[in-house]
């Protein structure tokens, strides 16, 4: 695939459905819902999502003062914790175990060994019927599926007169790992956003048969050749049967 029709894939997705928008819609009618962001940055989704509570990580925040403000204004009880997601779940289990997560949105650093490592020490304080979101699970290029270890490399591994804006990096394969080694947990992607990847107990309609060794091992050439299938690639409008399954669990 090449760039053009990348950006065409971007857009194949129904209007107003994305990252944010499909937290806020799993947090609605939940009471005093607890609210999870991983990779916070500048605080683009935090500040917008409505919470009783909502807990903030990422090793180092850009927030304004005035986004700060907004997004206190919208939660009774706001935490920020200035650290690595790892750092955070290995001290502040307790702070978890008192409030555990309805609504998580894991979208901190793009490799998909981090991103699983997310996941499952999230999980661990997911109530049942909680949902996991993923940012950056469906890459539509390989440029923008390339992995870095931050923003800054990525940007300085790109040759040629342009720069692509757009970085996913390998999170897609954590969406195939989690496939493969879990049988208890509904695992996906919504074609939206850059790839909306969505996580919840339950028993799935599929799972993957990869090793982590087998994960590890594949490469963009192997997405673009089985986008669906890897990815359990959804419509938008799936989200609507996600949350529903999750409000009968």
């Amino acid at each position: 695939m090449d760039i053009n029709s990348g950006l065409v894939q971007l857009a194949d997705a129904l209007p107003g459905v994305n990252r944010i928008r499909s937290v806020q819609r799993a947090l609605e009618g939940r009471l005093r819902p607890v609210y999870l962001e991983i990779g916070v940055s500048r605080g683009q989704a935090f500040q917008k999502i409505g919470a009783d509570v909502k807990i903030a990580v990422d090793p180092a925040f850009r927030i304004a003062q005035r986004t700060r403000e907004i997004a206190d204004a919208r939660a009774r009880v706001t935490r920020y914790f200035e650290m690595t997601s790892d750092d955070f779940f290995s001290n502040h289990a307790e702070l978890l175990e008192h409030n555990p997560v309805d609504v998580a949105l894991i979208d901190g650093l793009h490799t998909y060994e981090q991103v699983v490592r997310d996941v499952e020490n999230t999980l661990r304080y997911l109530k049942d019927d909680g949902v996991i979101f993923l940012h950056d699970c469906n890459p539509p290029f390989e440029l923008a599926g390339r992995r870095a270890e931050s923003w800054d490399e990525f940007m300085k591994s790109q040759s040629g007169p342009v720069a692509i804006g757009i970085w996913n990096g390998d999170v897609w394969k954590a969406i195939v790992e989690l496939r493969s080694t879990h049988d208890d947990l509904v695992v996906g992607v919504l074609k939206c956003d850059q790839g909306v990847g969505f996580v919840r107990k339950g028993r799935p309609e599929s799972t993957l048969p990869y090793t982590v060794q087998e994960v590890a091992a594949l490469t963009y050439a192997d997405l673009k050749a089985d986008r669906k299938r890897l990815l359990n690639l959804k419509p938008p409008r799936y989200l609507n049967q996600l949350l529903g399954e999750v409000a009968a669990t």
